[in-house]
């Protein structure tokens, strides 16, 4: 808590201050989620910046063009997937020696950008917070920086982005985030410096870093049996780290970091996995004091609650509790002591800049992935991609408004919910994997995840298909269901026929479905509290 001491000096009263955060563990370990966050369950976010004029993915991912438009044959993992991005970017703009990715900046415009727009589709889409991309690995800032040229404010669009956003997503009683990927700049930009484009001009080393270059690494290559296999991943992480941030890089993340945080007091910083190295500890513990303490100083929270949420990927970065974990693409298999988040976007695969003709998931895929979200305690901070003039292809703001019109029916099973004691119940189909081992969202009738209110008092048992003529919720078998006072279907307002059986609670379902068509959570209230799931 934050304690105020008055010290009496003459006539004057000055207050004193008690706990601050400092760079240390122990302090920084002083924290707690804020609710506003935990009730908030679902945000949006956008990948959006220079990368967007060119909108190529090749093989790997639209926002990494920057990386791979400079990388050669045998210069980039799984495949060789950069090569794609390279050979299209010679044969549309040239070599990268006589178009560099600078070049880009003067096309990005953002001419048809309206931050009004942004805003009222984040509230039709039912997001409680909103994120903006300040900076992705490329360091172009799409912020009002005093600290490079290399900005929005200065070149291409000459508009402070996140500047008018912040003041857009607040006027609708929306939380703020941005978004900080600048940590990994030094690597972002390797095979630039590696094969002596325009990297090596000082002129441009603020957009492309300093990093530290060894000598001879023109000759590395992928040998063909790391491009087979599990070889692929070794490869990929090699790939990495070939170069090394240089203490300029570290302090000039810092510094701008800081000054993002100082000039638009965001509700949450989301940071991506390039601050995870070991040289950057020492500078991610004075971030987060700073942060924490301008959360106090700005009257945003206090000492130990400062109402904010600083995102962080790997669980060796920040000490457990110092900070709110993130999972890219990814979560929890259990309930969670503490609030957790996970970070997805509307494209499957790698993918996350905009790109034409890229078909995005279907709305009900990110419902079901909602819900179990948010049924082990998690939030989903969702991105979508913005074309380079700044409007959303329509095929997005379709599943804006798709999501949101679930949400206006299904909210109350969702937005300041806490987990049951158990998270649900889990399908065969569930429980498959994709070729990278990550567990497929494809719900079936079995599937049930549940949320409660945080009286205890209601519980939502959440069919992420539907069940058919009559639903059966076999986590309450042999539980004592005596206290029920009512169950409904959400979406329909005649209350459906149930009864307590062997098998469970079994609701009678109506014949029409609810005309959303994706997830359909049943409301239980109890006179008393929610009823524990039988033990046996």
């Amino acid at each position: 808590m934050k304690i105020m001491i008055c010290l009496l000096m003459g006539s004057l009263v000055v207050p004193v201050f008690g706990e601050s955060y400092k760079p240390e563990w122990e302090s920084l370990l002083n924290y707690e989620a804020p609710e506003w966050y935990e009730d908030a369950k679902l945000g949006f976010w956008v990948h959006w910046g220079v990368y967007s004029v060119p909108a190529f993915m090749g093989d790997h991912a639209g926002e990494w063009y920057g990386r791979w438009m400079y990388s050669k044959e045998g210069q980039s993992s799984r495949h060789n997937q950069g090569l794609a991005i390279h050979e299209h970017h010679k044969a549309t703009y040239g070599d990268p020696s006589e178009f560099g990715y600078k070049d880009f900046i003067p096309m990005f415009k953002a001419e048809h950008f309206n931050a009004e727009e942004w805003a009222d589709l984040c509230v039709e889409g039912g997001a409680k917070f909103f994120t903006m991309m300040g900076a992705h690995h490329d360091s172009f800032c799409l912020w009002d920086t005093k600290l490079s040229k290399w900005n929005s404010v200065n070149m291409g669009p000459k508009r402070d982005l996140v500047g008018e956003i912040e003041k857009a997503v607040r006027k609708k009683g929306l939380k703020f985030g941005v978004s900080n990927h600048t940590a990994w700049n030094y690597g972002f930009f390797q095979w630039n410096h590696i094969n002596g484009y325009d990297a090596k001009d000082p002129a441009y080393e603020d957009l492309y870093g300093n990093p530290i270059v060894p000598e001879g690494l023109d000759k590395v290559t992928v040998r063909p049996e790391e491009q087979e296999g599990k070889g692929r991943w070794k490869w990929f992480d090699r790939s990495r780290n070939l170069i090394k941030p240089s203490e300029r890089d570290l302090d000039r993340w810092l510094a701008r970091t800081e000054e993002l945080a100082d000039m638009y007091k965001p509700d949450l910083y989301y940071f991506d996995w390039g601050m995870n190295p070991p040289e950057f500890e020492s500078r991610r513990k004075e971030f987060a004091a700073h942060y924490y303490n301008n959360a106090v100083k700005f009257g945003q929270g206090e000492y130990g609650a400062p109402n904010v949420v600083l995102n962080y990927k790997n669980w060796k970065t920040f000490k457990p509790g110092s900070a709110v974990r993130d999972f890219e693409r990814g979560g929890m298999d259990q309930i969670a002591d503490m609030v957790w988040q996970t970070d997805d976007c509307v494209y499957n695969d790698h993918n996350w800049g905009y790109v034409p003709g890229v078909a995005i998931k279907p709305t009900n895929l990110i419902v079901d992935q909602l819900m179990d979200i948010i049924s082990k305690r998690g939030v989903l901070m969702l991105s979508f991609a913005p074309k380079a003039d700044g409007t959303f292809p329509e095929d997005q703001q379709v599943m804006m408004r798709e999501l949101g019109a679930w949400l206006e029916v299904c909210g109350e099973a969702v937005y300041a919910t806490r987990p049951y004691e158990v998270f649900g119940e889990v399908g065969d189909q569930w429980l498959e994997k994709d070729d990278y081992g990550r567990k497929k969202m494809t719900a079936t009738c079995e599937d049930i995840r549940f949320t409660r209110n945080k009286e205890n008092t209601v519980l939502y048992a959440t069919f992420l298909d539907w069940p058919g003529e009559k639903a059966v919720i076999k986590t309450l078998a042999g539980a004592d269901l005596s206290g029920i006072k009512s169950v409904k279907l959400l979406g329909k307002w005649r209350k459906p026929k149930w009864e307590v059986t062997e098998q469970g609670l079994e609701i009678q379902m109506p014949e029409k479905q609810p005309k959303h068509g994706m997830a359909y959570p049943i409301r239980i209230a109890f006179a008393g509290q929610v009823a524990a799931p039988s033990k046996k």
